[in-house]
């Protein structure tokens, strides 16, 4: 006889939903709109590692998936914001210089979308500037950056 009150396993077409590239949209959206990022940082940001071996910058759009990463190797960190404007102006031109990759929404299981630095400005500034051509009021405040001034080389 089966047990009525045992759970079924979650069908795996329903785990397979994941669309990378939803997720990537929804991710610049968020960060424009909030106008920061979340970073952990204890005498430096911290660093994880793509399947390749290459090293990547861990960013979240969200503080309380970054605080579920604080533990073993980043016990001491602390959740950091960096701002829109110092990501786009300072932190991204330095992990292109120094060939790091940006990890976006690193979860406690290693699900995270990786993108290339390059790729990830050019996304923002596109966005920024689709938000410029309707809103340009929003930049008045120069909390976010202007798209015209993100250089991309």
């Amino acid at each position: 006889m089966r047990n009525p009150y045992q759970r079924k396993a979650a069908s795996k077409t329903q785990n397979n939903t994941y669309n990378a590239q939803e997720i990537y949209k929804q991710f610049v959206e968020t960060i424009v709109a909030q106008g920061y990022v979340h970073a952990l940082y204890d005498d430096g940001f911290a660093l994880c590692a793509t399947p390749t071996g290459q090293r990547a910058f861990a960013i979240w759009q969200s503080k309380g998936l970054a605080k579920l990463l604080i533990k073993d190797n980043w016990a001491n960190y602390q959740v950091q914001d960096i701002s829109l404007k110092d990501f786009v102006e300072k932190v991204i031109p330095f992990l292109r210089q120094e060939n790091t990759c940006i990890s976006m929404d690193l979860t406690p299981e290693g699900q995270n979308v990786l993108v290339a630095p390059e790729k990830l400005l050019l996304d923002i500034k596109n966005y920024l500037y689709q938000i410029y051509v309707q809103k340009p009021e929003l930049f008045k405040d120069e909390k976010l950056p202007l798209p015209r001034n993100i250089r991309l080389n």
